[in-house]
């Protein structure tokens, strides 16, 4: 029999709600305390861990309401029978809803004031960002519901103005770092010292949780989206310098003390400025395939991971990360693909691209900041990387430590997680 994932209560005030984004895809294997899915409440992201070994079935759409200690998926023993029961388990988590919402929606109705539907997600994000109220659009979705053409359509007339808008976003200082706090999440609580964690150019936070999906230990991860990425203002700084303002901000914000960085392509680069310029008390430093060791990057890769919008023509960009394909899971496109359904955040990393990437070139160094570094450091590149090549690490200075990765490719964090788990432990103890 399968077993259910049920939608946890998450607040003493709401009966129900919506996932905010499934980690996991239609029919991957997933590990017990694997998280499959979040949940946004108020600031934070709460994540739900899956309650068993096997396949995830049957999910639910982001966009039903569900009941508390509703159905959301089932997870299926390797080899099990399934069926196509996502109706079912639709129904069972929102039925109720729609029941306790009827009788006041038919007496809104009958008193000649229509109900507001329900922006889909991406109506509301874009709505929110541009300041644009919602209340009283009819939209053109089922039922009436504003979806991301509505709201276009009220922000400048035939979408004009929110065309000006993404083409309008420059590379410009942001605000004081003290004023606009990076988005960052606690990926995992625990004791002693934390590891905070910078992803790479044109990813988020997220990139890390296959780190830690099946990671021991019980020490404390957080995870920050670089600006222009992910959740955090999308505004560019105007150098790398200005970058660190704001992440040292965030980790003031959160009270940090004693910490370890890792980071990942261009967030390790960003983590090896930060360790030098000793504003932080960085007890270790763990770098996957750093940026900033040379000129050189794949300019193709870095156009046409913008340039494509859909899972057929992103899929062969993405491909070029790792050594096996395979390493790129559904869920990990599908997150691609919202992200380019958000012309402004992708607009957003164009103008990152062209300030710290123009021409097809790294214009930022990182290798006097390595050389000044006092703390344990290592580094650990692929030798098949595609995006960054692996030459780049030659002529390291010799107070940091480099591991060389066969068969592996930028991304040696998920593609060798295990061993990329125990460097990162040592380097936490060493510190």
């Amino acid at each position: 029999m399968p077993i259910h994932v049920v939608y946890p209560k998450v607040s003493l005030e709401l009966s129900s709600g919506r996932i905010a984004r499934w980690l996991v895809a239609e029919g991957e294997t997933v590990r017990q305390g694997q998280v499959l899915f979040e949940i946004d409440n108020d600031k934070a992201a709460v994540e739900v861990e899956s309650p068993a070994d096997g396949v995830i079935r049957e999910l639910t759409d982001s966009e039903i309401e569900v009941e508390v200690g509703g159905n959301v998926a089932r997870i299926y023993a390797n080899g099990e029978a399934h069926g196509d029961g996502k109706a079912a388990v639709a129904e069972t988590s929102a039925v109720e809803v729609k029941a306790a919402r009827a009788a006041p929606a038919a007496a809104a109705r009958q008193n000649g004031h229509r109900q507001h539907p329900n922006p889909t997600p991406l109506a509301r994000r874009i709505a929110k960002e541009h300041g644009i109220v919602l209340d009283g659009l009819h939209g053109t979705g089922p039922g009436g519901r504003v979806q991301k053409t509505d709201v276009v359509a009220k922000i400048g007339r035939a979408g004009h103005a929110l065309k000006a808008a993404v083409e309008s976003i420059a590379i410009r200082p942001l605000p004081d770092a003290s004023h606009a706090p990076l988005n960052a999440v606690w990926l995992r609580r625990g004791q002693g010292i934390p590891v905070v964690f910078l992803h790479g150019f044109s990813a988020d936070l997220n990139n890390w949780r296959g780190l830690l999906a099946g990671a021991r230990g019980d020490w404390p991860a957080l995870a920050i989206d670089l600006p222009a990425h992910g959740r955090s203002p999308r505004d560019v700084p105007q150098d790398l310098e200005r970058m660190a303002d704001h992440v040292e901000a965030t980790l003031a914000a959160e009270q940090i003390g004693p910490l370890v960085l890792a980071g990942h392509s261009f967030g390790a680069a960003l983590a090896a400025r930060l360790a030098s310029r000793g504003q932080l008390d960085i007890r270790g430093l763990c770098l996957f395939a750093p940026a900033g060791l040379g000129p050189e990057i794949n300019a193709a890769f870095v156009d046409g991971i913008l340039r494509a919008r859909r899972s057929e023509s992103l899929r062969p960009w993405l491909d070029l990360l790792a050594h096996d394909p395979a390493t790129i899971s559904p869920a990990f496109l599908q997150a691609v693909v919202q992200q380019r359904d958000d012309e402004g955040l992708t607009a957003a990393m164009r103008a990152f691209a062209e300030r710290f990437l123009p021409d097809g070139t790294q214009a930022t160094s990182v290798r006097s900041d390595l050389a000044r570094l006092l703390c344990p450091a290592r580094i650990v590149f692929g030798r098949q990387d595609r995006i960054l090549p692996f030459s780049a690490t030659a002529g390291l200075p010799g107070n940091v430590g480099l591991h060389a990765f066969d068969n592996c490719g930028h991304m040696p964090h998920l593609e060798y997680p295990a061993l990329a788990m125990t460097i990162l432990e040592e380097v936490r103890r060493s510190g």
